[in-house]
């Protein structure tokens, strides 16, 4: 996998246009195993994504909002920088709207890959992804990180400036003071103690959370606060 990393970084140093930059992508995904590849820039409301996956996927994705429960977004946020994902790890965790998605995904022969996250900045992320249809990626896979990231940011000097796939970014609107409660909240704040803070009741606060938790589709306060952090809206 090295030695493919190192020849992607070669290839896409070169100043390709798009069309071949895509070309190069999909025969470093062939070679690796894999049937798809998909860039996603997360930054917020302007995150976006460039991939070879189906365009109904694409569109699915976007139109229910996947982006607050996918697995893979998630860990390449808070877990290492490169890691193997399946739909069959998914199910040993038991949460059912995850298994919904990945049941919508295997219905296009996406159920298992490999991803590499890089951080940049503080809050942003470059993350690409390999994926195929299998149940799951073959172990043993020894990938250098440092060589990971170089090609990670290569693909990104190629994808990030040309026209994007699919708008990942989130058509949700929080109110002055149900972001102000959800951001108090994600730092551990209990709701009382926002309501002194802010100068409101406790009635109020819990109704900014609630509120805040339908715009969102979370299931409860905590997870509104992690999507919205997720989404750059806190």
């Amino acid at each position: 996998m090295n030695e493919l990393l190192l020849h992607l970084i070669d290839t896409l140093s070169l100043p390709l246009e798009e069309r071949a930059a895509r070309r190069a992508l999909r025969g470093f995904c062939e070679d690796a195993g894999f049937d798809y590849f998909a860039y996603v820039h997360l930054r917020g409301q302007e995150s976006f994504a460039v991939s070879n996956y189906p365009r109904e996927w694409q569109e699915l994705y976007v139109k229910r909002n996947y982006l607050r429960i996918d697995p893979v977004v998630t860990r390449a946020k808070h877990g290492p920088p490169i890691f193997n994902w399946s739909a069959k790890e998914a199910k040993r965790a038991g949460r059912r709207d995850v298994m919904r998605f990945f049941a919508e995904a295997a219905r296009f022969d996406i159920r298992a890959g490999l991803s590499i996250s890089v951080p940049v900045g503080f809050k942003d992320r470059m993350v690409f992804t390999l994926a195929n249809g299998d149940i799951e990626v073959p172990a043993g896979r020894r990938i250098d990180p440092v060589t990971a990231a170089v090609a990670v940011t290569f693909v990104h000097s190629r994808l990030g400036r040309i026209a994007q796939d699919v708008s990942m970014g989130a058509d949700i609107h929080l109110s002055p003071r149900e972001a102000e409660c959800l951001r108090w909240f994600a730092d551990g704040m209990s709701m009382p103690d926002i309501a002194k803070t802010i100068g409101i009741g406790y009635r109020s606060v819990r109704s900014y959370l609630d509120e805040a938790t339908r715009k969102l589709g979370a299931a409860n306060s905590r997870q509104a606060a992690s999507v919205a952090i997720r989404l750059g809206l806190i």
